[in-house]
């Protein structure tokens, strides 16, 4: 009983993955944003439909052999029924709007989540809308008239890397689940991974450059030079908070006449035989100069990221870190 039931899943899985093969090569690569058109909605009774219809068949043959004519009523009323629950189901995917997908980059270790927002522009509420991924299914939510909602899927992750999600579903068995209505998705998916960090403790090998003495109208933080506007990846150590508190105006604050070192975090420098190990390290390298608003810069084999400091510079690291080697996360999920 078992073996059969395992080899009627993989026929099932062969059969939904030749399905999803098909609708891709017939569709090809969504864009967004991207509108559910009749052309891509597919639809198809489920076991609770299956059963229903088996049930009507049973009374069908049963009200024609009595010649019961009230049975006969029922029955092609509730086909209807039927009807109108296979209607709607259609109508209530039609013409909804997948407006973006996004993910924030994690550590390994962490959860990805990717978020989905699907907007709806009629003004009919949209039922029991659900992602799905594989066999493996999501919460479900209903959007209002004209409104939008945020559809959230999260994977786990092992390694680091780009975690990539080759198609997802987006489905309804509303109303009375008789019926499920689904299209794929098929775009550009993909969550960073970086590094797990390393435990603290083992700290970067004295590659300070110190750069103070040749400084004069350049950076520094000893004596102070003025104001500038702020830009991206601006520290907020050096954001001054007094003049925004005063005006709401971000300002960020110069220094000249320093003693400030650029610190060189480089793979060869980091402890350990083993590759990941090492770009552990280095990741909470990155973490730990950036917490500390050390001006510092990144040596990979083939990378070469210029000394900087902030949350601009820290993100470009560890994106390098994730991406070095072009590592594959695991496995393209959603083609399985």
């Amino acid at each position: 009983m078992g073996m059969t039931s395992q080899s009627s899943l993989t026929a099932r899985g062969w059969l939904a993955a030749q399905l999803e093969r098909w609708a891709r090569r017939r569709q090809g690569a969504d864009k967004l944003p991207r509108t559910l058109h009749r052309n891509r909605l597919y639809i198809l009774p489920t076991k609770v439909g299956m059963v229903f219809a088996a049930m009507l068949l049973v009374m069908l043959l049963g009200s024609m052999n009595y010649s019961n004519s009230m049975g006969l009523a029922l029955t092609f009323a509730l086909s209807g029924l039927g009807l109108i629950s296979m209607h709607q189901c259609h109508r209530n995917m039609l013409g909804l709007v997948v407006h973006g997908v996004s993910a924030v980059p994690v550590f390994a270790g962490q959860d990805a989540r990717f978020c989905v927002r699907i907007h709806n522009p009629s003004p009919r509420k949209r039922y029991q809308i659900q992602l799905r991924l594989a066999d493996s299914a999501r919460p479900i939510h209903d959007i209002s008239a004209s409104g939008s909602e945020d559809f959230s899927i999260s994977l786990p992750t092992n390694k680091r890397g780009v975690l990539r999600l080759d198609s997802l579903s987006v489905t309804s068995a509303h109303p009375f689940t008789f019926f499920r209505c689904w299209t794929w998705l098929h775009m550009p998916m993909y969550c960073l991974v970086y590094p797990r960090p390393a435990p603290a403790g083992i700290a970067p090998p004295h590659t300070d450059v110190d750069v103070g003495g040749a400084l004069q109208n350049g950076a520094g933080s000893e004596d102070f030079a003025g104001l500038r506007p702020y830009r991206y990846g601006d520290s907020p150590r050096h954001i001054a908070w007094k003049n925004f508190a005063r005006d709401n105006t971000l300002l960020v604050k110069q220094f000249t006449g320093t003693s400030l070192s650029t610190r060189w975090l480089d793979l060869e420098h980091a402890p350990g035989n083993d590759l990941e190990l090492k770009l552990s390290h280095l990741c909470r390298w990155v973490l730990s100069s950036n917490a500390q608003g050390h001006n510092y810069g990144l040596r990979l084999p083939g990378t070469l990221i210029e000394p900087g400091s902030g949350s601009a510079q820290q993100a470009r690291c560890l994106e390098a870190l994730a991406r070095f080697g072009d590592t594959p996360q695991e496995e393209n999920l959603g083609s399985r």
